[in-house]
């Protein structure tokens, strides 16, 4: 799943309101482990 949510986050970068509904998704579906994986992923891609 945090490989689809990377996808998904990735590909929804140019609305910011729906990058966030997504972000928000993903932080409910996905457990702990994987929400501070997706976290550093967004600190290095630069979206956050």
């Amino acid at each position: 799943m945090l490989e689809y949510y990377k996808a998904v986050l990735g590909n929804v970068t140019f609305d910011n309101m729906l990058f966030r509904k997504e972000l928000r998704k993903a932080m409910r579906h996905l457990v702990e482990d994987d929400r501070t994986r997706l976290r550093d992923w967004l600190k290095q891609s630069g979206h956050v």
